[in-house]
């Protein structure tokens, strides 16, 4: 299982209004320069010869993530964590010392996350840019330096309407297209979903005999269920044994505690996956949701990342996975040991 020594302390990061997750390995962005003045991109140098790897897959030593490359007032491209889960970007502060943004006056924004919510600045850019998406006079939260690891900010769902996500963890790379995701090649499983407060992508399933809603977060880290969904399954007794707990530490400056338990198989459409270890607790982002009453899952970049790749249509409302197969067995001839989807 990757992230073993994720047992005592999670970070686990999502929210509506403001924010995700992040993972704890991902190419290290350049240097930021300063932003162009003729309204044309300016483009970062880099210290390798070869493009950076915006994605990485989830193996036994981490968990993965995904990145993509964004311009800010036409500087770039910075690192952003690209977070299904969040209705909102982010920005990190030190992007925001590189970029000499100021704060923008008495504006403060509410950031709702996992674990609570809290007020914490923000600033205002001109234009943020990535893949055929371009969002002008946006309000970024700026959130606390230890959330974003080596990323420059969170990419959340705002601009992605009727848009096609598209990440390849075998190629290690990502595209953001305007319009419906190409026709899938053979091995694609499709899996019907539906939109929520606005971008929330969410799919049925089941998790042993249980039936669950499943939240799919690329910005956390870990998964996670819902009090509901701990009790349906009858693993309070694990939930109360010391050498499972765990503390979740969200965006915002509180954490909550958790229990780290071996779930049973988690089914979706025609997907399978086998050996997870599900965070259950009573956290706040399951209520803010309205989901606290019934079964639910949010889908970590634990479980996601072990995928071939991964589509999320926005304009049909449907998520496409690629599941772990020959094409990564042929490349590293393992498999991954951790959550697998067959």
């Amino acid at each position: 299982m990757p992230g073993h020594a994720f047992r005592r302390v999670l970070r686990l990061l999502v929210a509506l209004v403001a924010l995700p997750g992040t993972a704890q390995t991902a190419p290290a962005p350049a240097e930021p320069r300063a932003p162009a003045t003729d309204g044309s991109h300016e483009t970062q140098a880099t210290t390798t010869e070869s493009p950076p790897s915006w994605v990485a897959p989830t193996r036994i030593d981490r968990v993965g993530r995904i990145l993509a490359p964004v311009y800010v007032n036409g500087s770039g491209p910075y690192a952003f964590v690209v977070d299904t889960g969040a209705s909102r970007s982010a920005i990190a502060p030190r992007l925001v010392t590189a970029l000499a943004l100021e704060d923008e006056p008495g504006a403060t924004v509410t950031l709702r996350g996992i674990t609570g919510t809290e007020q914490v600045p923000s600033i205002r850019v001109r234009r943020l840019e990535y893949g055929h998406v371009a969002l002008d006079d946006q309000l970024l939260p700026v959130v606390r330096p230890g959330i974003f690891a080596n990323a420059d900010g969170i990419l959340g769902v705002e601009g992605l309407e009727g848009s096609c996500l598209h990440a390849d963890f075998l190629r290690q790379t990502i595209s953001i297209d305007r319009g419906k995701c190409p026709r899938a090649k053979p091995g694609w499983l499709r899996v019907p979903a539906e939109l929520r407060f606005g971008q929330l992508f969410t799919v049925q399933g089941r998790i042993g005999r249980t039936r669950v809603t499943i939240i799919v977060d690329t910005g956390a880290e870990r998964t996670l269920g819902n009090r509901a969904l701990l009790e349906a399954l009858d693993l309070q007794q694990h939930a109360e044994d010391p050498a499972n707990r765990a503390q979740v530490m969200g965006a915002t400056s509180r954490s909550q505690p958790g229990s780290m338990i071996p779930a049973p198989e988690i089914r979706i459409a025609g997907i399978a996956v086998t050996r997870t270890q599900v965070t259950f607790g009573e956290f706040d982002v399951f209520g803010l949701w309205s989901l606290e009453d019934q079964p639910a899952l949010l889908l970590g970049m634990d479980v996601v990342g072990a995928a071939d790749a991964l589509m999320i249509d926005y304009r049909r409302e449907e998520l496409r996975l690629l599941p772990t197969g020959s094409a990564f067995a042929a490349r590293t001839g393992s498999r991954v040991p951790g959550s697998r989807l067959r």
